[in-house]
């Protein structure tokens, strides 16, 4: 008898790999902890390499704030605990554990590096950051595999909107980016960058996901790449489901979203906006993700802010979501997470995400709230742009917004395991998420 869906057990009984798939791209054995050797020896150099830019690290935060692109002291102790100390099956073996240890170990070693390039924006830009109007800006939350980035990218189109890019995102670093421009911007065209970021990602990746470094991406990957959230998939799927939960944030992690987050966001938000020439509101600043735990949040920051999602059906959306994260390189060792872990930590977080966003966006008072189901977006584009343009952007829709989707590859993926296949029972789920599929379907 099979395990129930959802469950460690049926997690378990998920193949690593089906006829026809890829192969997982996890070092193992002697190469395994071969690596861990290596980046241990890397971390204890790059560790007294920048043990004396603590000090000044310090110096700067008791004049502007600690950082919020690094991660905290708390973070660092919980997840050390969680991969070291035993832990019921699922969980993993030992030579993951010592490399994800050593991930963790990396991470806090460059605290003073990444920590002090955030602050050295402050000591060099901060009273025009803190001029620059933030008036009216839009957030597009929505869940993952919604269609959220393609709508996204229609939007960042009209100049009246000012969205940060995935670079600047990943790398938030004012000074960075006026460098980069001035010398690496001249000699190497932004077609030869994307060339080589496509160069290092498998292709599975690049069938769901054109990972455009210069146009707007998923703004969590600020947070997730620059604090540890995203090691959790490889811990175990509980721990996982815990830490990546962007519907309703864990006890542990409100601070994180609530704080953290919406200071990461409205920094790297003025930044841009200073960057492309429009601190005084002559644009309005725009940022897409899936940061739904960190709303309210942002609309105690920006009273005058709209939000924006797009809504599909759970299934489909879990399976693409499922698919896409397994294609996706999280780690340069250990490659993907595990297909069972997979399964069940985002079944966990969309059931919880779906029924937070039901929340949120049908809730009578509070901010300005626009809702797009997936199926008037396929069908009526222009409709769609125009709804969106009345009730998000107070205006006739702009002379920028497109008519009809591109082209766009939507079968014959090289990853794309089904619900069935991934121990998933959908109609189970739809079952639980009644109201939000009705939602979903209008």
């Amino acid at each position: 008898m099979s395990a129930a869906p959802g469950t460690p057990a049926a997690a378990a009984e998920l193949p690593e790999q089906l006829p026809g798939e890829p192969p997982p791209r996890r070092a193992a054995g002697l190469g395994l902890w071969a690596r861990v050797l290596g980046g241990l020896v890397a971390a204890g150099l790059a560790g007294l390499a920048a043990l004396p830019l603590w000090p000044l690290l310090f110096a700067l935060a008791a004049v502007y704030g600690w950082p919020p692109n690094v991660p905290r002291r708390a973070q660092i102790g919980r997840y050390l605990r969680a991969i070291l100390s035993p832990r019921p099956p699922p969980g993993p073996p030992p030579g993951e554990r010592a490399w994800l240890a050593v991930r963790v170990l990396w991470k806090a070693a460059l605290i003073p590096v990444d920590g002090g390039a955030w602050l050295l924006d402050e000591l060099l830009y901060g009273r025009r950051l803190d001029a620059v109007t933030v008036e009216a800006p839009l957030f597009e939350i929505s869940a993952g595999r919604s269609g959220s980035t393609q709508l996204a990218h229609h939007l960042e189109d009209d100049p009246a909107l000012a969205a940060p890019n995935l670079l600047q995102s990943v790398f938030p670093y004012l000074w960075a980016w006026r460098l980069a421009a001035a010398t690496v911007g001249r000699v190497l065209p932004p077609a030869r960058v994307t060339a080589a970021l496509h160069a290092r990602l498998p292709p599975e990746f690049l069938e769901r996901h054109e990972a455009d470094p210069f146009r707007t991406d998923t703004f969590d990957g600020a947070l997730f790449l620059s604090h540890l959230n995203g090691l959790s998939l490889f811990i175990g799927p509980e721990f996982a489901a815990a830490e990546m939960a962007m519907g309703r944030a864990a006890p542990h992690n409100r601070a994180l979203w609530e704080r953290t987050f919406v200071q990461l966001l409205d920094r790297i938000g003025r930044k841009h906006l200073l960057w492309v020439g429009a601190p005084r509101g002559e644009r309005r600043l725009f940022v897409k993700g899936h940061f739904l735990a960190a709303a309210p949040a942002l609309a105690d920051r920006f009273p005058d802010a709209r939000f924006l999602t797009v809504i599909r059906a759970p299934g489909p959306r879990l399976q693409s979501a499922i698919n896409y994260l397994r294609a996706n390189p999280l780690d340069p060792v250990l490659g993907a997470p595990r297909w069972g872990w997979l399964a069940q930590a985002v079944l966990a977080t969309e059931r919880d995400y779906c029924e937070a966003e039901l929340a949120w966006y049908t809730v009578p008072d509070g901010p300005r709230r626009c809702v797009v189901r997936f199926d008037d977006y396929v069908r009526d584009l222009p409709g769609t742009m125009a709804r969106i343009y009345a009730e998000c952007l107070d205006g006739p829709v702009s002379a920028h917004a497109p008519t009809a989707h591109p082209p766009r590859r939507r079968s014959g993926y090289r990853l794309d395991r089904s619900l069935a296949q991934l121990g998933i029972d959908e109609a189970e789920l739809h079952r639980r998420l009644e109201a939000y599929v009705r939602w979903c379907t209008g």
